[in-house]
């Protein structure tokens, strides 16, 4: 009865979805699972491969080791014997037999395509975002380079300029002859402050008044004491002293 059910169950499409689990020969002589790590003796390997245990132990080493098509599963963290399909968030029983119905449905297929489509758009969007990228750096590039060279440009015009009016000035400074002085200064008095120097001019044209004055007052004295003696006294002096 058992190994007929099990003939039943090996005809159900999915039921080997999985294929065959993995075995190591033990030193014992044993075989041991890799995906469950159950240990049986050889004879028994064909009928555990087909068992419940060994099916379900495929189905969380795939699940595990994230390989398709279990890949596009995750357990149900509210029960064990589920799995929620992340494309589509549907939650599947955790047998081969629903798991493959599942992935060739409808529902499925239409959102792997437009998730496959999607992926193809982003991949497109990618390569044109990174194609404009590198051509708006280029054009950075080539703007920096110009802005440099405009700098330049600019820097060495600048330079000639500032040159050439160096070498005018020189042409244009003056040079006093040999012999004389720059400040054209000619050796006067330069201790005095203005005040002084105005002082000392008034004290000069004071002095300079008084001794007008005084000669006036000579000249008128001298001029009086002419007309008072008069030259006919001084000739009539001379005769009496002659005749003496």
């Amino acid at each position: 009865m058992a190994m007929a059910e099990e003939g039943k169950k090996g005809g159900r499409e999915g039921n080997n979805l999985l294929g065959s689990p993995t075995f190591t020969e033990l030193e014992n002589g044993r075989l041991k699972c890799v995906e469950t790590g159950h240990e049986m003796l050889t004879k028994d390997s064909e009928s555990y491969s087909q068992s419940k245990r060994c099916r379900l132990g495929l189905i969380d080493f795939a699940l595990a080791h994230n390989k398709s098509p279990l890949n596009m599963f995750k357990q149900d963290p509210l029960c064990r014997s589920k799995l929620i399909c992340k494309l589509t968030g549907d939650t599947v029983n955790k047998s081969e037999e629903h798991i493959w119905k599942h992935i060739n449905g409808k529902r499925f297929l239409n959102k792997l395509e437009q998730k496959e489509m999607g992926t193809v758009e982003d991949k497109q969007q990618e390569q044109l975002k990174s194609s404009t990228d590198g051509q708006k750096k280029k054009k950075k590039k080539k703007k920096k380079e110009k802005d440099e060279k405009q700098v330049q440009e600019i820097i060495s015009e600048v330079r000639n300029s500032s040159d050439k009016n160096s070498d005018s000035e020189e042409e244009d400074f003056w040079m006093p002859p040999v012999g004389d002085r720059w400040d054209f200064d000619d050796g006067g008095d330069r201790w005095g402050s203005e005040g002084e120097s105005g002082q000392e001019s008034g004290e000069a044209n004071e002095t300079v008044e008084e001794n007008s004055k005084e000669s006036d007052e000579l000249s008128k004295r001298t001029k009086r004491m002419s007309i008072e003696i008069g030259p006919s006294s001084f000739a009539s002096r001379k005769k009496k002293n002659k005749k003496k």
